[in-house]
C-alpha cells in the first residue's frame, strides 16, 4: 500500500488568513540565545533512503540529525521510496540520531479536530517511546506545516520544540512552537536558498533548521542528492557551524518547556 502522497493544503481566504495569524501569533514565546552559530540536518517522514544514506554521510561528518517519524507510515511503500521500518528507528537512536515525533497518522493538524489531533499525536510518542526504549520525544514536526494556535498552545506543554515550514534563521525572541526551517527539494533554489543561509547564520549566529525528506541521486520532489548534503555539511565546517539534534540544539540556546 503507498503511503499518502503530499495533499494541497486549504486554499480558501479564510484559511490563508488563519495560515498566516497563526504562523505570527507566539504560543511559546522563548528567546534564542546564543554566540555559536547552530545548525541541524533533519528529515520528515524518513525514507530509507534518509535512515541509510543520509544517516552515513552525517556519521562520516561527525554529526547526527534529527528523524521525524509518523509511526503509521513506516514500512510501506511511498513516492520518495519506502518508509523506514521500527528497527531502522531503533538503529537510528541507537546511532546518536535524534527520533522525533510527526502525528502518527501523518494528519493536516490544522483541519483536524483538537482532540483527534491530540489521541493521533499520543499515539505517535507512545509508539516511539516503545520503539526506542526511551522515556521522552522532545521533538515535533507539523506534518504539511499545518496548524492552528490552539494545537500549537498544547502541544508546546509536550515538546520542547515544534517545528514548522515558514523559513527563515531563527534568532532573537522565537515561537517554540513554531519554529523556522528550510526546505531542500528537488528545486536548485531550495538548496540555493538555505546553502546562502549558512553564511547569514555565520555572520549573525542563531539557530537554522534544514529539513528535506529522501537523500538519493534521484530524489523525489522533496528530496536531496548525497552531493548536495555534503555540500551543506562542507560548507558548514568551513564557516565553523556547530552542528547538533533539535533537542540538542534547544537547549544550548536556553529553551525549557514551562
Amino acid at each position: 500500500m503507498l503511503a499518502p502522497k503530499p495533499y494541497q493544503p486549504n486554499r480558501s481566504l479564510f484559511a490563508k488568513i488563519e495560515r498566516r495569524l497563526t504562523q505570527y501569533r507566539k504560543a511559546a514565546p522563548a528567546t534564542v540565545s546564543t554566540d555559536r552559530p547552530i545548525l541541524s540536518i533533519t528529515f520528515d517522514d524518513c525514507p530509507t533512503s534518509a535512515a541509510e544514506t543520509g544517516a552515513r554521510i552525517l556519521e562520516e561528518y561527525g554529526v547526527r540529525g534529527g528523524y521525524y517519524i509518523a509511526t503509521g507510515l513506516m514500512g510501506r511503500d511511498s513516492h520518495m521510496g519506502l518508509v523506514t521500518t521500527p528497527d531502522q528507528v531503533a538503529e537510528l537512536n541507537a546511532a546518536g540520531h535524534e527520533i522525533c515525533a510527526h502525528s502518527h497518522s501523518h494528519l493536516d493538524c490544522a483541519q483536524a479536530r483538537h482532540d483527534e489531533v491530540m489521541e493521533d499525536v499520543e499515539h505517535n510518542i507512545e509508539l516511539l517511546k516503545d520503539i526506542c526504549k526511551t522515556y521522552s520525544v522532545d521533538s515535533f514536526a507539523f506534518p504539511y506545516g499545518e496548524t492552528r494556535f490552539d494545537v500549537k498552545k498544547h502541544l508546546a506543554g509536550d515538546f520542547l520544540t515544534l517545528r514548522g515550514i515558514l523559513p527563515g534563521i531563527n534568532r532573537g525572541v522565537v515561537d517554540r512552537a513554531q519554529l523556522r526551517a528550510f526546505e531542500i527539494d528537488h528545486t536548485q533554489h531550495s538548496f540555493d536558498r538555505a546553502y546562502a543561509a549558512l553564511d547569514c547564520l555565520h555572520h549573525t549566529p542563531g539557530w537554522m533548521i534544514i529539513f528535506t525528506h529522501d537523500v538519493s541521486e534521484t530524489p523525489s520532489e522533496h528530496g536531496m542528492t548525497p552531493g548536495q548534503l555534503r555540500q551543506i555539511l562542507d560548507r558548514a565546517r568551513e564557516l565553523d557551524i556547530d552542528i547538533c539534534t533539535p533537542k540538542v540544539a534547544a537547549e544550548r540556546v536556553g529553551f525549557k518547556v514551562k
